[in-house]
């Protein structure tokens, strides 16, 4: 099944610009497909599948072979290389081939751990960076034909956004999909990247990660479950951070006492999370999850479009679960609901926040047919927030 990913034109747009782009994004998102299919417009263009271990040794052992391969394949060829952060050895190699203006390079990655502990050469200001997401509700129902179905939306909230998740018709397919994604990649290839010498309190701590998704983690209670110290919680914490494969959303407001401090994380899809979770994707998970997966579903959209957020949470109780922080420092606050049947004790959290800092508009997310206008804000459907955003960032 071919998607159209919305970040698409942009990239073909930059290349042919001879604009440099780097996109990270967790696996099977749909970096490799993407960059392929614009790279098959160009007439010259080199790939390098840096997680073959042929390629990769080829360019560990003389890093300089890139400026010789380069240089053989025409004027300023498009340079491809997948999987960049296996190999930081020639992020130098790649400065100088970008200074001198002899390649536009594309390239792809999966995680940032070893080049941040590495202290690889970034590329500052001479790559632009993209972050790939699972596809976002308007890629999928594209392809599904309809603007909007009950039974794809519960499905999204069963098995994420995955796109080889999505192109399996059959449940059990995508279950098997989602579990192998789980056990070979959650486990195997971030215990590589991350070097770790014991595996199983890593796999009982990614269960309990995945549980808590979308909550600030107690880290000494984890830590006690898992029989590790809480310091090594939060370095595995650090470790599906740099991997992708969750968000931090930090707090928002000024460093008052009154208000929390620590970061909430979110799996990066909510498939994943599930089966991460080991609470599976049957449909009768929705009767005691709804409200959980309905929020990570709205996050991951927001993530996904390049909001910046943040969430509001005061010690005595009070909450909003997303801010936005728009251009021209205009401030969006959202709290997400499942309900399709609003009332204005929903908007207790939203009044509060209203009352106490600086806020432009105050949404209720939910599941409403049409949006309903409230005292301290309007419940809003949420497939209408990304035209709401947009509006207010004009």
């Amino acid at each position: 099944m071919t998607f159209n990913r919305e970040v698409a034109p942009k990239l073909k747009s930059d290349l042919n610009a001879g604009r440099s782009v780097l996109i990270f994004g967790p696996r099977q998102t749909g970096k490799t497909t993407l960059i392929q299919t614009v790279c098959a417009g160009f007439d010259h263009h080199l790939e390098y599948f840096v997680q073959l271990p042929s390629v990769r040794a080829k360019l560990e052992m003389d890093p300089e072979v890139l400026i010789r391969e380069t240089d053989a394949a025409g004027e300023r060829p498009l340079i491809f290389i997948d999987e960049i952060q296996k190999i930081p050895v020639i992020m130098d190699v790649l400065q100088y081939l970008l200074d001198e203006k002899r390649i536009t390079l594309v390239a792809s990655g999966s995680s940032t751990r070893k080049l941040r502990t590495s202290h690889a050469n970034w590329l500052p200001g001479r790559i632009r960076l993209e972050r790939m997401y699972p596809l976002t509700w308007r890629e999928s129902v594209l392809v599904a034909g309809k603007s909007f179905d009950t039974k794809h939306f519960y499905g999204r909230l069963l098995f994420g956004g995955l796109p080889g998740i999505l192109s399996e018709k059959n449940k059990e397919d995508r279950i098997d999909l989602l579990t192998s994604y789980t056990a070979l990649y959650l486990e195997e290839e971030i215990r590589q990247e991350a070097v770790l010498r014991r595996l199983q309190p890593f796999r009982q701590f990614l269960q309990l990660a995945a549980m808590e998704s979308g909550t600030i983690p107690n880290a000494s209670k984890i830590a006690g479950l898992v029989g590790v110290s809480h310091t090594t919680v939060r370095e595995y914490y650090r470790i599906l951070e740099d991997s992708l494969i969750i968000h931090p959303i930090k707090s928002y407001g000024k460093s008052r006492s009154d208000v929390l401090r620590k970061p909430k994380y979110y799996f990066f899809d909510v498939g994943v999370r599930n089966a991460a979770a080991g609470i599976g994707h049957d449909p009768g998970i929705l009767k005691f999850q709804m409200g959980t997966l309905f929020e990570h579903h709205v996050i991951l959209e927001l993530l996904a479009r390049g909001h910046s957020l943040s969430y509001w949470r005061t010690k005595s109780g009070q909450e909003v679960d997303v801010i936005v922080e728009l251009a021209g420092r205009k401030v969006l606050a959202l709290e997400i609901k499942s309900t399709s049947n609003p009332k204005a004790t929903d908007f207790s959290g939203l009044a509060a926040f209203k009352t106490s800092e600086k806020c432009d508009g105050a949404y209720l997310v939910c599941q409403v047919d049409r949006a309903q206008k409230f005292e301290w804000g309007v419940a809003l459907p949420w497939w209408q927030l990304s035209s709401i955003l947009w509006e207010m960032k004009r």
